[in-house]
This record gives structure tokens, sequence and C-alpha cells, in this order.
């Protein structure tokens, strides 16, 4: 058993949550409720008596290696740190989410999805030294450890997080409710960065973009290369269609040092959707350059090497994204509909033009944003005589991708 005491904080719990720690010979201490999950995390410091504490909520679990690991370092007392840096994993199917990680293939502790939100936190720490929680929701250890001198340290341990994917009425009751917190944390804390970032995390999470944007500009203006802020800004502009407006939030976070891999993932897609071929060449090189498989990142490169006639090594990176990520339908599709696509261009070649516009067809049915096959169909419909059919895929094809050469020069020979 990893723990020598267990104390579980009971807000309210109208299941068998306390019977059911009591097995376990779980100490039960009552929290009254009040909006605060800081509150709640304290009281419960409050009755834990071991040296060193872990928090966990009812919704995650520690794997084997992760338990020992963490008994190792609580019986090195902190091996010279007085608080560790773990790693929340919180299970979905989300790639295109900045901190997005692919597991490994058939990895049991994913329960079925095929990666998760990494988010760090500090959950190890030395108890009575003064550490508290602050904030009421998203709550924060990390600044009262800071302000009493603690030293921290971080380990590559997994915390596996299973109810972030959950969905239906009451995950809707629960975001509306997470909503009014950080809308009041933001009334407490006006000039937190943190405070705005987390509200605007929230309204993306129930749909309201263009609030979420102008709370992430708060965020931004208190710290200008707020990387959280900045990449959900990035994200929300992308969704809307502003290529420039994303890129110029990525570019700012570049320069300011930043190195992670959905800044480099983000330009290199658009940049080639602005025409500006080697800028995302350049992009995505650096995107797939980090040691985990960038799941977006490979499937971004792969656009770029098609774009720039590389068929065969975009290929190897649908591979590549699918291998490490075979549970996400956009990976299997994008590689479905090159071979589909493949087949095609062969049939074309042989003057099989009907056989080939199916085969078209259906690969966009797998991939609509591909504009290489866009610009097939306009090459098979010209040759079927089907000449406004062919200058509109032509079209759609320089719309997704300006740089495209063949698209270009067929266009302007119609």
């Amino acid at each position: 058993m990893i723990a020598d005491e267990i104390v579980v904080g009971d807000t309210g719990s109208t299941d068998d949550s306390k019977a059911i720690a009591a097995q376990h010979d779980a100490r039960v201490v009552d929290v009254p409720w009040s909006d605060d999950f800081a509150a709640a995390r304290n009281a419960t410091i409050a009755a834990a008596t071991g040296d060193w504490l872990l928090h966990m909520d009812a919704d995650e679990a520690l794997d084997e290696v992760g338990a020992a690991a963490i008994r190792a370092l609580v019986d090195a007392d902190g091996d010279g740190v007085d608080a560790v840096e773990l790693t929340l994993a919180n299970y979905c199917d989300l790639p295109r989410s900045w901190r997005w990680v692919a597991a490994a293939p058939g990895d049991k502790h994913a329960r079925g999805h095929a990666g998760y939100l990494a988010a760090p936190l500090l959950r190890l720490f030395r108890n009575g030294r003064g550490f508290e929680y602050r904030e009421a929701i998203h709550e924060n250890i990390t600044d009262s450890v800071v302000e009493h001198d603690g030293k921290i340290g971080s380990a590559p341990i997994l915390i596996h997080h299973y109810g972030f994917a959950v969905t239906g009425p009451k995950a809707e009751a629960k975001a509306a409710r997470y909503l009014a917190l950080c809308k009041k944390k933001v009334e407490q804390y006006p000039d937190d960065p943190k405070a705005w970032h987390d509200l605007a995390e929230q309204l993306m999470s129930v749909g309201k973009s263009t609030e979420a944007v102008e709370a992430c500009d708060r965020a931004l203006s208190l710290d200008p290369v707020n990387l959280s802020a900045g990449s959900t800004k990035a994200t929300l502009l992308l969704n809307d269609g502003d290529l420039s407006g994303a890129r110029s939030v990525l570019e700012k976070l570049s320069a300011a040092g930043y190195r992670e891999p959905h800044i480099a993932t983000g330009l290199a897609a658009i940049t080639l959707r602005q025409g500006f071929n080697d800028d995302a060449l350049t992009h995505a090189e650096r995107a797939i350059a980090s040691e985990r498989p960038n799941i977006m990142g490979l499937l971004t490169m792969a656009r770029v090497l098609d774009v720039l006639s590389d068929a065969d090594g975009a290929r190897e990176q649908l591979v590549a994204a699918n291998d490490a990520a075979p549970g996400i339908p956009e990976t299997a599709d994008r590689l479905a509909a090159w071979d589909v696509r493949a087949a095609g261009e062969a049939l074309a070649k042989t003057g099989d033009f009907e056989g080939a516009l199916q085969k078209f067809v259906e690969s966009l049915r797998l991939d609509n944003e591909d504009p290489v096959t866009h610009n097939n169909v306009g090459v098979v419909s010209h040759q079927l005589g089907q000449t406004e059919k062919a200058r509109e895929s032509f079209e759609r094809a320089l719309r997704l991708a300006p740089g495209l050469g063949p698209a270009r020069h067929n266009l302007e020979m119609m």
C-alpha cells in the first residue's frame, strides 16, 4: 500500500462514497461545501497527520510504477525538495488540443482513449509547512509553496484522470457550475492572468468563443507572452478562420522562447494555408522533432509534403501518425484517403477518368481538406468535359493551399 494514512474529504456525497472509503480504512472528514475547492482541500489537509501528502481526486488513479516511485520519493524524504510536480493525465481523444499527448497503443491505463491532456501540477508535498491551496476553482498550491521558500522538484509520474472526457447532462451541469466559479474568481483576482485564462477555457468549453477570446486578451494584457492564454487564443482564432491573427499570437510565443510542439504545428498549418510552403516545411520539421510523437505535427507535415509533391514522404508521416495513435479516426481516415487517392491516380494514368473520379470522391469523403485530391478532381473533370466542376475544384485546392503549383497552373490553362 502506498499510503500510511488515507483521509477523504466528503463535501456532501449522497451515494456510498463514505462506506467505500471506510472499507479501505480511510478516515472521512465532512467538509461543508462552500463553492470553493481550495477551502475543501485545505480542510482535508488539516486533518492529515503524515509527513508527506499526496492529493488525488475520486476519479483519479495511480499505476503500479507511479505508486512505487512516489513511495520511494517519500521514503527518501523528498530527495532534497519540499514539493513535487507530477503530471495529471486527462484522458480524452482530442489530438488538436495543444497539451494532448498520444498514449502508447494498447496502454491499459488509457482505458480505450488514444491519449491525454498533460497538466503538470504540484500534487505531492510536505505537511506542516503551511502550504495551502488557493483559488476557488482550478486551485493550486504552487504560490503558497514558493512563498514559504519551499523547494520544488518534478518527477515523470502520471496520475490517471478518467473524468475529463465525461459527457451528458451531468457534464453540462458541471460546466455551468465551473463557469460561475471562474467568473467569481476573476472578480476576486482581476490582476491574475491565470484567473482570466481559466475563465477563457471554461467559456470555450461551453461554446462562448467571443467571450473566451476577450478573457484571453485580458490575460495577455497582464502577461503578454502567457503560454496558456496565447495558445488558447490562437486555437479560438483558428477555429474562427482568422489565420493572420492566430499566426501573430503563435509567433509572439515563439519569439519569447517557447518551443512547445503545438506552436510549430500551428505555424506550419497556417503558413501552408497562406501559401508560404518553405516556411510551412521549416515549422513542420520543428513540430515533429520532439521525442514524443506529435500527432498533429505528423499530419501537418504530411500535408506539407503532399503540397511539395513528395507523396511518398507524406504517406510515411501518415503511417507514423496512425501507428502512434491508431484510436484517432483522423489518422486512420487520412491514411486511407491517401491510399484511395493513389488508386485514383493510377486509374487516371490508364485513361479511366470515370473510375479515377469515383476514387477521388471517395478519398474526399475521408479527407475533404486535401488540396491534392481536389486538384485531381479538377484534372479528371476537365478530361470528362466538366469544365465548371474542374474550375471549382482547382479553386478549392488553391484555397486550401495557395502554394500548390499544379493547381495554379491548371487554373491558368483553362
